[in-house]
């Protein structure tokens, strides 16, 4: 949010410069999802206007000054795993009067990774992961359910919906091998791929790089992580969705000189170098601005 603020401060401070309408946008629910669908439902681009394209950076744990871009896909798709196996309660030393919930949670966590490694195209991008697992109260007593929670990741349609119909297989098949009730499987959709627009990309990543030299990076592959501003890009709004490092570059160096990994987003060790990350963010986004608004 500084760098959101720094960016609106720079870009008044410059009106003179451009022209056009600007819209910054204080999207709740970042985290938890469902915060775009939320204002365009309650009437956003009706009351405020639809922009004509759209920019969003995030931070991340490469060295701070750095910018990242990459025309086209740019993010993962995310779904959510919800999984509850119905068994028959039982005592631990008699499980054959018993219907072993957690023997069927533990076969579909492995079972489910063959629909990973065997029936999705090698070059094609997916993950399924398995989080959490809850489930019993002590161990000589076999429980009547076990819940499961995870994740999946992809880029396609295609392969979105083969993971997701694989999950409900792989659960189903688990139970019915096991003689237990059908599983109770929920998968949530989630945010969709950010596309970049190809156009805007490498008419913005030319600035970058001009600005930035070396420090400006265009990433080949996209990343596995997944961002709910593509709900923007598929209400129609043409956008750039880049990253800046945020740790301290001293820190990425002696890392990966003994060979560790830099803490990344989320991880309690993750934390951006303040002056150098807020700068790079605000300088990046101005000139990404100006790029397309400047008279």
């Amino acid at each position: 949010m500084a760098t959101w603020v720094g960016t609106a401060r720079a870009l008044v401070a410059q009106k003179d410069k451009w022209k056009g309408t600007l819209m910054f946008i204080g999207q709740p629910a970042e985290e938890s999802a469902g915060g775009p669908e939320d204002m365009i439902a309650d009437k956003l681009f009706e009351r405020f206007g639809k922009p004509d394209m759209g920019f969003a950076l995030h931070v991340g744990p490469d060295p701070a000054g750095q910018v990242h871009y990459k025309p086209g896909v740019l993010s993962s798709n995310s779904d959510s795993i919800a999984i509850t196996f119905i068994g028959k309660g039982g005592h631990g030393s008699m499980p054959s009067g018993a219907i072993d919930p957690v023997v069927m949670a533990a076969r579909f966590i492995i079972d489910v990774q063959t629909v990973v490694s065997r029936q999705k195209p090698a070059g094609e991008f997916g993950v399924i992961t398995i989080g959490a697992i809850e489930g019993g109260s002590a161990g000589n007593i076999i429980p009547d359910r076990v819940s499961l929670r995870g994740t999946i990741r992809s880029y396609s349609p295609e392969v979105r919906k083969l993971l997701a119909d694989g999950v409900h297989r792989t659960a189903g098949a688990v139970a019915a091998m096991a003689g237990a009730p059908e599983p109770e499987v929920r998968v949530i959709t989630g945010g969709t791929a950010v596309v970049n627009d190809k156009a805007l990309a490498e008419r913005t990543g030319a600035v970058f790089r001009a600005a930035f030299g070396d420090m400006a990076v265009q990433d080949e592959e996209p990343g596995s992580a997944s961002e709910d501003y593509s709900v923007f890009v598929l209400a129609g709004i043409p956008s750039m969705y880049f990253g800046i490092g945020g740790s301290d570059p001293a820190a990425v160096k002696d890392a990966k000189a003994k060979g560790l990994e830099v803490p990344f987003n989320h991880s309690p060790q993750f934390a951006p170098v303040p002056g150098p990350t807020i700068r790079t963010g605000v300088e990046a986004m101005t000139l990404a601005v100006m790029n397309v608004m400047g008279k």
